[in-house]
């Protein structure tokens, strides 16, 4: 989905790389709860990359019933997706970190497309796009054709469908390559934020003057939480957590973008009320809702076209609207929070 059709999906059948492949310089690193069959699947991925990596590490809370399929397990106990990660760097012998969520797997030109970018020293990291999968559930995939409007993602939206390469200042960890060096340098991924321990990390990256670049062809799929309750409780998480970092964090977080879902649920509020007495308000909040409404309606047609599916493009409509109002409440929650929010 998204600018033109998505690349096939990983091909599950491939055959894996020949033992004497080139490697390639990265260590990949996954963080789980326990073994899901999503592990499994993103670990087949990798053993068919044309050149493996030089290792895949694997970081769970319990040690896994067998073997997992050569990559090197490490057992860390309960902790948090953060905790982990580091866990993983530190046992890491690549020069680069590539960092996968659990419910994702590599395309086949992953680590090809971002390994032409390895020998720059000015790029400090590399982050790809998170397409979601062609063959996910309905549900799942009304929240990644969701994502994919722009309406809901606005100028963020190439981290869902492949977009054109550019320099980025921020760039979540289901798909981010950091070269070691860097996020040594850094200290890492702050624990005390989950979500955006990755905004964090980048913003660290980037006041150190690190480059972190956008690569369309480092992509991998990633499979949706469904909607709605899966996809709006992850909406929270991300409406409470940019709306903390907005106040904490304003270099790349105090956005106009990220506040227009609280200010429309604002003016929702405010110009409702007030309409009742004021005549120009009422003909003003009628003609904001024909325009949004429009707009969603195009984002259902676009999400109609791109899936061939009917139910699809009629799901997206009212997943976009509970996503801009789930997203501007929580943002605001998180805006005026003195702490971090919990995860």
């Amino acid at each position: 989905m998204g600018d033109s059709e998505p690349p096939p999906a990983a091909d599950r059948n491939a055959r894996k790389a020949p033992r004497d492949a080139p490697l390639v310089d990265a260590s990949i690193i996954i963080v789980a709860t326990r073994e899901t069959a999503y592990l499994v699947e993103a670990l087949a991925a990798i053993a068919t990359l044309p050149r493996p990596p030089r290792e895949t590490i694997v970081v769970l809370d319990e040690a896994p019933p067998g073997s997992l399929d050569g990559a090197h397990c490490i057992v860390s106990g309960p902790s948090g997706p953060a905790q982990k990660r580091d866990m993983g760097a530190a046992a890491a012998r690549g020069a680069w970190l590539a960092f996968l969520d659990d419910d994702a797997y590599p395309a086949r030109g992953w680590l090809d497309s971002a390994q032409t970018h390895f020998e720059n020293p000015a790029v400090a990291a590399i982050g790809g796009p998170g397409v979601t999968p062609p063959d996910d559930g309905f549900r799942a995939q009304v929240s990644g054709w969701t994502y994919a409007s722009w309406i809901v993602s606005g100028p963020a939206r190439f981290r869902y469908v492949a977009g054109r390469r550019r320099t980025v200042d921020d760039y979540p960890s289901m798909n981010l390559m950091v070269r070691r060096s860097v996020f040594e340098a850094v200290g890492g991924f702050d624990s005390a934020f989950y979500p955006g321990e990755d905004t964090k990390l980048c913003l660290e990256i980037v006041r150190r003057g690190g480059v972190i670049l956008y690569e369309p062809g480092a992509l991998v799929y990633h499979h949706r939480r469904p909607a709605m309750r899966g996809h709006l409780g992850q909406i929270a998480h991300y409406g409470r957590h940019r709306g903390y970092f907005a106040r904490v964090f304003p270099e790349t977080s105090r956005r106009l973008p990220y506040f227009v879902p609280s200010l429309w649920l604002l003016w929702l509020v405010t110009g409702a009320v007030a309409s009742v007495w004021v005549e120009p308000l009422r003909v003003l909040l009628l003609v904001s809702l024909a325009i949004y409404g429009g707009s969603v309606a195009g984002s259902a047609l676009l999400a109609t076209w791109g899936s061939r599916s009917v139910g699809i493009g009629a799901a997206v409509i009212p997943t976009i609207v509970a996503s801009h109002l789930c997203y501007g409440w929580h943002f605001v929650g998180g805006l005026v929070r003195s702490r971090p929010p919990p995860s």
